[in-house]
Formats: structure tokens, C-alpha cells, sequence
């Protein structure tokens, strides 16, 4: 099998600490405080990791206008501006960059095995569809995340959970933004379009999931965000919380996600913050500790072999949500991308 590389760096959060982080790259540049190389995204980091790894090779990337980029040129410092990012998300510009990443895949990817790195995890829709339109009729979706990208923004902060995502927008407060498709709703689009048939969609991982059980005196909104989240459950989609892994192991784990969604060809998708926490800070959201590095890596191998085992072939798969602002950071010590690129190797070395 040979697997493509390829890069989008989608970053449009407009979050203020985010926001922050690019002008400050911005500054140094302009004054000059930077003066070597630095990497522009994490497709260059992780594919640097990755070196001469068998059987893969490198197609480059979707190329954006540089101020929707985590590090754009200094030509750009005018565009880096909380409102035009604003606008971007809330007229669904996620969905637009998702489709012309559909089309690249489909002119320059296939029929090769695809393996997305990139920024923002809505972009992880844009490969699906492709594969769909390729051919790619059975087709199933493990998805690797500290959080379930199905809940409508507006849920989510009114139910004061997962608050950081529900808003990448903080200072919002007279405003009720639209729920368009973002990193946080990408996953129930691809479900609501048809791409992934819902029975075939596992989410090992989340740290957000709310449990079946009422509490008494409970207010509405969380009743409500319970609601909408056990309602893809029912639909058929198959949740591991990250509880659920701890208790079993990441054997078992993979074993009930891939025996729930069947299919001839599955697809995995790898957000970062599947294993946030003291090693692994490099990523967009910081509020869960998820699994631990090495198990990651071990999940991803467990999944990969449960993958062979049961007669199906891997559609691809993708590594999203890396911040590489805080990944190559001179002694830090953080090992995202280290497990990013370990995570790929074993998928990789064990499908062949």
C-alpha cells in the first residue's frame, strides 16, 4: 500500500489567546526577533518526523490565502483580524476550504492511500467526501478525539460544557454566533449528509460525554446537550468514552469501535488532543487530559491490526489539531508531533 501525504493548514479560531499567538510570530518577524527558518505548519513538522518512512510519499499541500494560516507572512498582519476570522467561520468558509480540499484529493491524491495533516479537523470531511465520490460507497469512520465534534455550538455553551471549543470565540457575550460547519460540528455533517452512515461512525475517547443518567435538579441546557449527544448514540453511532478505554485497554477498545462500524474500508481520523495532557500540549485545545502519549500509539497500532483482522482495508486516514505554535517551541519537551508521527508509522506499518 502506498500512502500520500498532504498538508492543509486551515487555522481561523479567533479565539483571543489564538489570535494573540499569530500576531506575536507576526511581530517577531517584522522585527526582525525571528531570523532563520521556522516551520509554517505541522505538515512540514510531522513529515519531517515522518522522514523516509516506507511506502510513503509526499504530495505537498492545499495551498489558502496565508491569513487563514497558523503562521502567516508578514504581508498578511493586516488580514490577522479577530473579525475577518469571525465572518470567515460564521459564512461557513470551513465548508468552502473542506471542499477544495475534496477536489485536491480527487485530482492529486487518489487513487493512493490518503494521509491528511493538517489544522482544523473539519477539513477531515473534505477527504471522506472525496473517497465517497471516488467510489468509496462502504465506507466507515473511527474517529480519535478528547471531544464528540456533533454538538451544535450553541449547546454547547449553554450548557457551560466543553466551553473552549463551543467558543474559540471568547468576548461574544451581546452576540449569538450562527452553528455553522466548524471543527467542532464537523463530524455530525459528514453524518447528516450521508457521507458516513451514523452505524458506521466510533468516537473513542471523548472526555465531554455527558452519561444516560439525569441529575436531579439539573438545568435545561445540560438536559438538552445530553439530549442532543445520546440522539447520534441511538442512531447508531458507536461512543467510547475515555473512561470506557481506561477500564478496558486500548485492545478492547479498538476491538468494540472497529466490530461496531463494520465496512470494507475504514477511515481514521487522529485529533491531537487525543492525548493532551503534561507531554502533549501542542494542540488546539487544552481543556481535557486525554490518554496518555504511548497509549495513543498503541490505540493506533490496535486499531490498524483490528482493521486487517476483520478483512477490511484503510481508506485513509488523517492527523489534525496540531498547534504549531507550541510545537516546536526549544526545549520544551512537548511530544505531539513525536506521537503524531509514531501514531502514523504503526498505522502504516501494520496495514503494509
Amino acid at each position: 500500500m502506498t500512502y500520500a501525504s498532504f498538508g492543509c493548514s486551515l487555522d481561523v479560531l479567533d479565539a483571543p489567546e489564538k489570535m494573540a499567538m499569530k500576531l506575536a510570530f507576526l511581530n517577531a518577524l517584522r522585527e526582525g526577533i525571528i531570523t532563520g527558518p521556522v516551520a509554517r505548519d505541522p505538515y512540514e513538522l510531522v513529515t519531517e518526523a515522518l522522514g523516509n518512512a516506507p511506502g510513503l510519499v509526499s504530495i505537498g499541500r492545499l495551498e489558502i490565502e496565508p491569513w487563514m494560516t497558523p503562521r502567516p507572512n508578514i504581508d498578511a498582519i493586516d488580514m490577522v483580524d479577530v473579525s475577518l476570522y469571525r465572518e470567515f467561520i460564521d459564512t461557513g468558509g470551513c465548508a468552502v476550504v473542506s471542499a477544495r480540499l475534496r477536489e485536491f484529493v480527487r485530482e492529486r491524491v487518489l487513487p493512493l492511500t490518503p494521509l491528511l495533516i493538517g489544522v482544523d479537523h473539519s477539513l477531515s470531511g473534505g477527504v471522506l467526501e472525496a473517497l465517497r465520490a471516488a467510489g468509496e460507497r462502504d465506507i466507515s469512520l473511527v474517529v480519535l478525539d478528547s471531544h464528540f465534534d456533533a454538538i451544535p455550538a450553541s449547546l454547547r455553551r449553554a450548557a457551560g460544557a466543553r466551553e473552549e471549543k463551543a467558543e474559540a470565540d471568547q468576548g461574544r457575550d451581546d452576540e449569538e454566533p450562527p452553528d455553522s460547519y466548524t471543527c467542532g460540528t464537523w463530524l455530525a455533517q459528514v453524518i447528516e449528509s450521508g457521507t458516513v452512515a451514523p452505524e458506521m461512525v466510533a468516537v473513542i475517547g471523548p472526555s465531554d460525554y455527558p452519561g444516560a443518567e439525569t441529575a436531579d435538579g439539573e438545568p435545561e441546557a445540560m438536559t438538552a446537550y445530553r439530549g442532543a449527544y445520546l440522539a447520534f448514540e441511538e442512531r447508531g453511532v458507536k461512543v467510547i468514552p475515555k473512561q470506557r478505554v481506561r477500564e478496558v485497554g486500548v485492545g478492547e477498545a479498538a476491538r468494540e469501535a472497529i466490530e461496531s462500524v463494520g465496512g470494507s474500508a475504514v477511515y481514521l481520523s487522529i485529533d491531537a488532543d487525543i492525548g493532551s495532557g503534561d507531554e502533549i500540549k501542542a494542540v488546539r485545545f487544552l481543556d481535557t487530559i486525554g490518554l496518555a502519549a504511548d497509549e495513543v500509539v498503541e490505540l493506533c497500532g490496535a486499531l490498524a491490526l483490528e482493521v486487517r483482522s476483520a478483512g477490511s482495508s484503510l481508506a485513509g486516514f488523517d492527523i489534525m489539531e496540531i498547534d504549531v505554535h507550541l510545537a516546536d517551541v526549544p526545549g520544551s519537551g512537548d511530544r505531539t508531533v513525536e506521537m503524531c508521527a509514531n501514531a502514523a508509522r504503526e498505522v502504516m506499518r501494520v496495514m503494509g
